[in-house]
């Protein structure tokens, strides 16, 4: 009995977040994140509060001025910033710069 409540609780939490999170918005951050990170002399500590403020920018945009549209938007962009962190701890890939040009350096024998 307890373990259909859990799940039923799981899902309503799932479906109730999906609601919140916009694709389109989700890509567009984490475009904007990756242009910020690799091409612009910015600070990484503020690649995740101007994802927060473009999402919310977005989603008035795409759902009007109003609570809702904007909250979207927001965890949108925060999602961005989680998607990101789940690429690069989980399936270790080198997201930093400097690691990706000190791969590229070295001989054939692969010593840096």
């Amino acid at each position: 009995m307890a373990v259909i409540f859990i799940e039923e609780v799981l899902q309503m939490e799932i479906t109730m977040i999906d609601g919140f999170v916009i694709p389109v918005i989700v890509a567009g951050c984490m475009a904007v994140g990756s242009v910020m990170k690799y091409w612009l002399p910015t600070d990484n500590k503020w690649i995740p509060t101007v994802l927060l403020v473009l999402g919310a920018i977005s989603g008035a945009i795409m759902f009007g001025m109003d609570y809702e549209g904007i909250v979207k938007g927001m965890i949108s962009g925060l999602a961005a910033v989680g998607l990101n962190q789940v690429f690069k701890q989980h399936l270790k890939l080198p997201m930093d710069p400097n690691e990706l040009n000190a791969m590229g350096e070295g001989d054939d024998d692969g010593e840096k």
